[in-house]
């Protein structure tokens, strides 16, 4: 065997052994991507059966406005069908999709279709990054092969190779020696991104753990408010209704009695107000103006109360979507302490930013009060000011005796977006 055939059946052999692990990895790549395909399609399954659950609203009751709301809870679009399902989505690497039947009401099920996970998005880069490797390694290995066919093509009759030119020995040497160093650092750079996918893998999933505890406490304590606080609200003014029927009062009592009925009727409707806010479908899906507008509008029913809006639009646009529930809890304890305690005639939201933060403010025209030290103001400011800093702000309240009321949140820019 001749130089020539011994530089061409290890040029060979050497493409043959890349080829099959290259095939190797694309195989497994393909398979650890369909298993977290199916992972992610169950989990959201999961989080659908759970909201499903939670829902009290039959499926014949569901309009678009329910569909679009429950479909920005779970990150996708919903569709209701009752037997006859609709087309399929033609299969593509960019969306995921399943149809799930509705416990309890035979007949009626839902299509969710959802983008899949960053993570499956670069697996499948990562697929297409082999396949152009692949095509890069046989090009690669063309050339030398090329050249040792030019060469055994070139050479006189009757030569054994002893006297084939160490030109033609060097090129066949350097092109191996590329293809090795190509090799090498195609392969360090699989290991890297193998290291990045596990450890973003790993954080994908502490996320989806805490996400789903965080719902699930809140589905637990709407459960527990709605099964105790308001029941018993409910069944106090059943009683004193009662009483009223079977016993006369004189008017100053009578009087009494209407006020204390009013104060649990509004009391109640507060408490399932914050019980609304409970449900994952009011959690996120909304944007700050509508949130905003939904919140006054429940404070501003039936109340003598003038409420001005002098919002920047610039800084309400750069607020993150998960802040806006929990801003909108610290607007609402501050516009009820205006309402309740402060006896407020008018109130002005404010919002504005700069360079780095953003600000957004409360002021009432009310009775005021003297601000204590902290933990000495009551739950409301202290859990307002637990909010705030969750969110990487801060919570400033200023008031005087007579002087009204001025809460005001202090975000900074880089964690709003």
């Amino acid at each position: 065997m001749n130089l020539n055939t011994r530089s061409l059946s290890l040029a060979l052999l050497l493409l043959l052994l890349f080829l099959g692990a290259a095939v190797t990895l694309q195989w497994w790549l393909h398979r650890e991507t369909r298993q977290l395909q199916t992972v992610a399609v169950e989990e959201l399954r999961a989080r659908l059966i759970q909201a499903v659950a939670v829902n009290t609203r039959p499926p014949g009751q569901w309009d678009d406005a329910f569909l679009r709301e429950f479909g920005a809870l779970l990150g996708g679009t919903v569709e209701l069908f009752r037997t006859t399902p609709p087309a399929p989505y033609p299969p593509t690497g960019t969306m995921l999709s399943f149809d799930q039947p509705l416990a309890g009401t035979p007949g009626w099920q839902v299509r969710v279709t959802f983008a899949p996970p960053a993570l499956l998005k670069v697996q499948v880069l990562q697929q297409r990054v082999m396949a152009a490797m692949v095509l890069l390694a046989l090009l690669l290995a063309l050339v030398p092969l090329l050249l040792v066919f030019l060469s055994a093509r070139q050479a006189p009759p009757g030569d054994t190779g002893s006297h084939t030119p160490w030109a033609a020995v060097r090129a066949q040497a350097a092109g191996l020696e590329h293809f090795a160093k190509i090799s090498n650092e195609r392969g360090t750079a699989l290991a890297q991104e193998h290291g990045a996918r596990v450890r973003a893998e790993e954080d994908l999933q502490v996320n989806r753990t805490l996400l789903g505890q965080s719902v699930a406490e809140r589905v637990r304590l709407g459960r527990e408010l709605h099964d105790n606080i308001c029941q018993t609200l409910y069944a106090v003014c059943l009683t004193l209704e009662s009483v009223q029927k079977k016993a006369a009062f004189a008017p100053e009592l009578q009087q009494r009695v209407d006020r204390c009925m009013t104060e649990l009727r509004r009391l109640n409707h507060q408490v399932r107000a914050y019980l609304e806010e409970l449900e994952p479908a009011n959690v996120t899906g909304q944007s700050f103006l509508g949130a905003l507008s939904d919140l006054l509008g429940s404070f501003a029913a039936g109340q003598n109360v003038h409420i001005e809006q002098r919002l920047d639009h610039e800084a309400v646009a750069l607020i993150a979507p998960g802040h806006i529930a929990e801003i909108m809890n610290i607007l609402r304890e501050a516009v009820s302490n205006s309402l309740r305690h402060g006896q407020a005639r008018r109130i002005t939201l404010l919002a504005g930013r700069d360079d780095q933060t953003i600000a957004l403010s409360v002021q009432d025209d009310g009775q005021g009060f003297t601000p204590a030290g902290p933990g000495q103001n009551g739950h409301g400011l202290d859990n307002m000011q637990a909010r705030a800093s969750a969110l990487g702000g801060s919570l400033r309240v200023e008031s005087a005796k007579g002087k009204g009321t001025r809460v005001l949140l202090t975000l900074p820019v880089a964690s709003s977006r």
